[in-house]
């Protein structure tokens, strides 16, 4: 999976948080620093499978994962923090890996 995925979830979650229920009351720095994480993202997705495929699996991982988020968000606001630290430290061990290997 493109190292880039795993940071779109702590973007969403970044951007939107869990108690704002509307985008007029979110705080305009945590919109700017939720989409520098997406566009940080962008520079990820090339690794492993090169830029056609990993720009596929964006896309397509993006759509996925603003779905659960708001889904979860709404149903579930624990499982976010939860989903947003594990997907966290996955980019962390798995960027690790890439850099150390």
């Amino acid at each position: 999976m493109p190292l880039g995925i795993f940071l779109l979830w702590p973007s969403l979650h970044l951007m939107y948080g869990l108690t704002e229920h509307r985008s007029q009351k979110i705080d305009a720095k945590r919109r700017y620093a939720g989409r520098l994480i997406i566009i940080l993202s962008l520079f990820f997705i090339s690794q492993p499978y090169g830029l056609e495929k990993g720009i596929f699996y964006w896309l397509f991982a993006f759509m996925a994962i603003a779905l659960a988020f708001v889904q979860l968000r709404v149903w579930h606001p624990l499982l976010v923090n939860i989903i947003t630290i594990s997907s966290m430290l996955t980019f962390l061990m798995i960027g690790g890996s890439y850099v150390f290997s």
